[in-house]
């Protein structure tokens, strides 16, 4: 028993031991602190070792002692030297050091190089990068001490935009290799209020972009908002006019034949997204090697194709070419028709506008329409449709839209009867069950009024009144030479968002950013505050168009 006891003693004196080291240890450990306010402060460089600016340098080794733990992030990638060497510099970092290690043949003689960090070192543990760090030396007795300055602002605002990244290149750099990724000679990063400033530039002449760099490559992507200028000017100089800083359209998408069916009469869907919407296109189908004679029309991403006349069609080859492309595939049989069957699609809502006429769309193409079959009835009264107000669209548009003549009035209501046989497809179905559709027009009194007189026009342009949120679906630009009055009559209820489009090379067209073609955009103005629009209200708005800085660059 003694014996027993000796051993559970023991087994209690090794435990309390066990504990009291994993104590020690777990005491030890560094980790990071837990709650409090989120770290945001990027590192700050205390010391550059050789001194940032130095001449007469052969590097081989540079040391940066930060105020907190960094770490290195793809180092290598992120770091960008100017003019480029032979060599790929080693990153060593220790607790708030880093090393950059070279060898001393990867330099050229008498020349200025910078080394820009980009994103390469951040903080230990929020991964806060330091910003705008950069180390510029000379192998020879001078160091190129030139700069170049300029000022970023938002094509809407006028504002200055920050935190973008400025990518300066040698005047003999074509534009084409800009936009295909070439690394740039300098860098620099704007400022709250847009304004940059490339340092280290040797005598020359210079072009330049601004862009928000989303992928941290050095260079615009498809999709990157972007600033430039046309203007190439000498180092020490500066950018008179600010750049207009706009997204860009994003990149295509892949353009192809995503599938092709075709049903026992011929008819053929296929499904074919365009990435562009004023692309050109025509369409052909192959069978038995033999083109066919063919009618399309597309809506949206589908393309419908058809013969003139109903044939049976084994695996037809669908072709489809654009300006700078072509793809094909054999379309599937299916069994079934393809598309509602004469199942009619207005093209409006249940509450509308006045119009003079209406139109339908039907899931199959048409042969025929009989009118008398055809009954349009306004509040209690039905109406005679003659042949005359009823217009089959042409075969070369489709054929599958009928256009009815409905001359409206406000606060009415309306409903169209479409009885059996009252239309006849291609394949001679006809309507089988009765179609029926209603619809009400506004009155007048839904409806309020916008009056604007504009004063301090830059210059020609259009003025525009759109729903907000939705500058696509716009009323109809006005067009302006000189101040004036412009009004709105009909407006809807809603808020509204009223702009101003300057015709800065007065072309009659309002151009957008497109880099590629090396075109800036031309100004926007807009009104800060939405208009809120009542029914049966009258608007009158006053807007002076001067901004404090009158010069915006193209």
């Amino acid at each position: 028993m003694e014996s027993m006891g000796m051993k559970q003693g023991n087994w209690r004196i090794r435990m309390g031991w066990f504990l009291g080291i994993t104590l020690v240890i777990g005491c030890a450990q560094v980790s990071s602190p837990v709650g409090g306010p989120l770290d945001e402060t990027a590192p700050q460089v205390l010391e550059m070792t050789p001194p940032n600016g130095s001449s007469d340098l052969q590097l081989e080794s540079l040391t940066l002692r930060f105020d907190e733990y960094v770490v290195s992030r793809n180092a290598v990638q992120q770091m960008l030297i100017s003019p480029p060497i032979a060599g790929t510099p080693q990153f060593k970092t220790k607790g708030k050091e880093v090393h950059v290690l070279f060898e001393s043949d990867w330099f050229e003689a008498e020349t200025t190089y910078v080394l820009n960090f980009g994103d390469a070192l951040v903080d230990l543990h929020e991964s806060n990068p330091a910003e705008a760090l950069f180390f510029a030396f000379s192998t020879g007795s001078e160091l190129d001490t030139l700069t170049l300055e300029g000022q970023v602002v938002d094509h809407l605002t006028g504002s200055g935009v920050g935190a973008l990244r400025t990518l300066f290149f040698k005047d003999s750099t074509p534009w084409d290799s800009i936009w295909g990724g070439e690394r740039p000679v300098a860098v620099a990063i704007t400022d709250e209020e847009g304004f940059f400033q490339g340092s280290f530039l040797a005598a020359g002449l210079y072009k330049a972009l601004a862009v928000e760099d989303v992928n941290r490559d050095y260079r615009w992507n498809p999709g990157e908002s972007l600033a430039f200028s046309n203007m190439s000017i000498a180092a020490g100089e500066r950018w008179a006019a600010p750049w207009l800083f706009a997204p860009t359209a994003p990149p295509l998408s892949p353009t192809y034949i995503a599938s092709a069916s075709v049903d026992s009469s011929g008819f053929m869907r296929v499904l074919a997204p365009k990435n562009e919407e004023e692309m050109e296109e025509e369409w052909s189908v192959l069978m038995d090697d033999k083109a066919l004679d063919i009618l399309w029309f597309r809506t949206g991403d589908s393309v419908k194709l058809w013969t003139q006349e109903p044939q049976f069609l084994e695996s037809p080859l669908v072709i489809w070419t654009w300006t700078d492309g072509a793809d094909s595939l054999q379309a599937r049989l299916t069994r079934s028709p393809i598309g509602s069957a004469l199942n009619m699609a207005p093209q409006w809502s249940a509450k509308t506008d006045v119009r003079s006429e209406r139109t339908w769309e039907f899931g199959r193409v048409l042969r025929s329409v009989d009118p008398a079959l055809w009954s349009l009835r306004v509040d209690t009264i039905n109406q005679l449709i003659s042949p005359n107000d009823v217009t089959l669209s042409a075969s070369s548009t489709g054929g599958h839209s009928v256009e009815i003549r409905t001359e409206e009035v406000p606060g009415q209501q309306y409903e169209l009867t479409i009885f059996p046989g009252g239309v006849t497809s291609r394949e001679g179905a006809s309507v089988q069950d009765t179609l029926m559709w209603k619809w009400k027009t506004w009155p007048e009194d839904h409806f309020g009024s916008f009056t604007l007189a504009v004063s301090d026009l830059p210059g020609p342009g259009w003025l525009r009144c759109s729903p907000k949120g939705k500058a696509k679906v716009g009323l109809s630009r006005i067009r302006c030479e000189s101040d004036t009055i412009v009004g709105w009559p009909k407006l809807h209820p809603g808020q509204y968002e009223v702009g101003f489009e300057l015709d800065a090379n007065n072309d009659s067209i309002w151009q957008a950013i497109a880099p590629l073609r090396q075109q800036t955009p031309e100004p926007y103005f807009y009104l800060p505050e939405a208009l809120e629009v009542r029914s049966n209200w009258e608007m009158e708005w006053t807007w002076s168009l001067k901004r404090e800085d009158e010069e915006l660059e193209q």
